[in-house]
């Protein structure tokens, strides 16, 4: 009996169905939010590119400077600051060299050492070596340092 029974609309023509605007109610309400949401997503993506623009390339440098201020503190440990020195041996750069530099005329033979070592490792990969670095060496050190083949160049 119902598979028989068609739907008919109601007589009287189209009906109006009251009260539709209340749907669209809350889509209207939360369009300031999604206007929003793009906002926030270019504020957040800002602020990561003012990070890694800014931010971690200064505090990378501030943290290299510490690392060779402590090379040449005497109350550092003798085995960290020969750690150290062989570790910023594979950086680039005429603060590390300096540093190298005033590591391998520390008193501590150790640091002494390892300075040395970082400062040839240095050296032998660029090949070319300071005038002014190599007299600021001792003349063991210096003998060592062109023993390597490197080329001695005049800073001016």
């Amino acid at each position: 009996m119902l598979a028989v029974r068609r739907f008919e609309p109601p007589t009287g023509g189209p009906s109006r169905i009251r009260g539709g605007w209340l749907i669209v109610l809350p889509l209207v309400l939360l369009l300031p939010v999604a206007l929003l949401a793009p906002l926030q997503y270019l504020i957040v993506l800002g602020a990561q590119l003012v990070y890694l623009v800014c931010v971690l390339p200064c505090q990378d440098a501030r943290d290299t400077a510490d690392v060779l201020r402590s090379l040449a503190d005497p109350a550092v440990p003798a085995e960290q600051r020969a750690r150290t020195a062989r570790a910023v041996a594979g950086l680039q750069g005429r603060p590390v060299v300096e540093a190298l530099v005033q590591a391998s005329a520390d008193a501590e033979p150790e640091v002494a050492e390892a300075g040395l070592e970082g400062l040839c490792t240095m050296w032998r990969r660029d090949g070319v070596v300071g005038e002014d670095l190599l007299l600021k060496l001792d003349p063991q050190a210096q003998d060592r340092v062109r023993a390597l083949g490197v080329r001695v160049r005049s800073p001016w």
